[in-house]
């Protein structure tokens, strides 16, 4: 299911899906906010928009004309791209990265690429196009850097133990004696992130879970958690 929606002004379009079957169009109303360009002592009111979790915000090169950074004000986003020639709802979107609060997303990609802004919690984001990068920010530029490095190592299992150091490291929260990542990730995803198959990827997940190196199974959205010494193997 694909709605287009404007944002008022111009400064940002998007398609947006839901990830959820069956959901109705009405789920979508009011998931981009209007922009206002109204002025405030000579300066222009930083825009912003919002999607809903669950959904997906699918941006193209029109939008890189208007604005060339957003921030996430709040809220956690997977970040993927796919080819401008494909249809993007026919398309398997690559992982990029993940961001959250405080982050910055540079659109420079959208030259060429179709950009998708999954929400896995609802997020807001602000048009900081005219606004210095703090230097505590991550931006999606270093979440891609360290997923090529984390693909070109030589052992499957390295990979996806570097890919789980590198989402505890970035997103991860230490509950008792586990750190717990934020969302639920299906080994297909992980495979993908690592750049390789889903059966190597689940083979070395159902060894770690057998060994209590990991688990879901106890958390009430199957949120992921990992041992602390997995990742000091």
């Amino acid at each position: 299911m694909t709605r287009n929606k404007s944002v008022r002004d111009g400064i940002l379009d998007g398609k947006m899906h839901s990830a959820s079957d069956g959901a109705s169009d009405g789920a979508l109303d009011g998931a981009l906010d209007d922009i206002s360009d109204s002025r405030l002592a000579g300066r222009l009111k930083p825009a912003c928009l919002s999607i809903p979790i669950g959904h997906t915000l699918m941006l193209d090169a029109s939008n890189f004309s208007r604005s060339t950074q957003l921030r996430v004000s709040e809220g956690l986003i997977r970040v993927a791209f796919s080819s401008v020639h494909m249809e993007p709802m026919e398309a398997e979107p690559i992982t990029l990265g993940f961001l959250q609060s405080g982050d910055q997303l540079p659109l420079e990609l959208l030259r060429h690429s179709w950009l998708h802004l999954e929400a896995i919690k609802t997020t807001s984001l602000t048009d900081t196009s005219e606004l210095s990068q703090g230097v505590e920010a991550i931006s999606l530029n270093d979440w891609t850097a360290s997923l090529l490095m984390i693909q070109h190592l030589n052992d499957s299992q390295q990979r996806l133990r570097a890919l789980l150091q590198l989402l505890v490291d970035r997103l991860g929260q230490r509950c008792g004696s586990w750190y717990e990542l934020p969302m639920r990730l299906k080994h297909e995803r992980l495979a993908e992130m690592v750049n390789h198959t889903r059966v190597t990827v689940s083979r070395h997940m159902s060894r770690w879970r057998q060994a209590g190196l990991i688990d879901s199974d106890h958390h009430e959205h199957g949120h992921l958690r990992i041992a602390p010494e997995l990742l000091d193997m």
